[in-house]
Parts: structure tokens; C-alpha cells; sequence
């Protein structure tokens, strides 16, 4: 994964925490669904980076030990 990859997701990640914070007050299965997209996203960014990241330095370093 390269870098401008991280970049995105982790600018996707803050513009999601903004959106909480900042967000329009939607009643209704709207709002719910949003809430539940918006909360998921927040759990499976830091994760995704997070594994992509070990994954990356797992190759490069793995690859000079033998």
C-alpha cells in the first residue's frame, strides 16, 4: 500500500469525526443509518490502516532477515 493510501483513509477518518461532531441533527431511519455508517467507519479506518501498516513493514523488513 503506498502512502498517498494512508493519507486518504486517515483525511477520510477526520472528515468523518467532524461530520459527528459537526453534523446535521437527521431524525428517522436516515439519521440511524448514517449514525451506524459514520460510527463503523470511525472502528474500521484505524483498523484497516493499522493491519495495512504492519503488513507493509512486515514486507519490507521481513524481506532483508534472510
Amino acid at each position: 500500500m503506498n502512502e498517498s493510501r494512508y493519507f486518504q483513509a486517515l483525511t477520510l477518518w477526520f472528515v468523518v469525526l467532524i461530520f459527528m461532531g459537526t453534523g446535521p441533527d437527521i431524525d428517522g431511519v436516515l439519521g440511524t443509518a448514517l449514525g451506524v455508517f459514520c460510527v463503523a467507519l470511525l472502528w474500521v479506518l484505524p483498523v484497516y490502516v493499522s493491519v495495512k501498516l504492519v503488513d507493509d513493514l512486515g514486507a519490507r523488513f521481513g524481506g532483508r532477515s534472510g
